[in-house]
């Protein structure tokens, strides 16, 4: 299995996917969870945000398949 990262060269920020990463649709985000997110909240809710979890596995299955 790979071991992928995103990267934002911008900032240099990058987020490896072996850590609890979502992919999520601003539309579906109540106004709690768009507040928590605003001012970078840690451990918001799945249930909050309901994002797709992105990680190596589901990543490299994508990308091979």
């Amino acid at each position: 299995m790979k071991d992928l990262f995103i990267y934002h060269a911008g900032t240099g920020t990058t987020i490896y996917l072996n850590d609890e990463v979502y992919l999520v649709d601003s539309a579906d985000l109540d106004s709690d969870a768009e507040e928590a997110f605003e001012y970078g909240m840690m451990n918001i809710p799945v249930q909050l945000h309901k994002g797709i979890r992105i990680d190596n596995y589901n990543m490299t299955n994508f990308l091979e398949g």
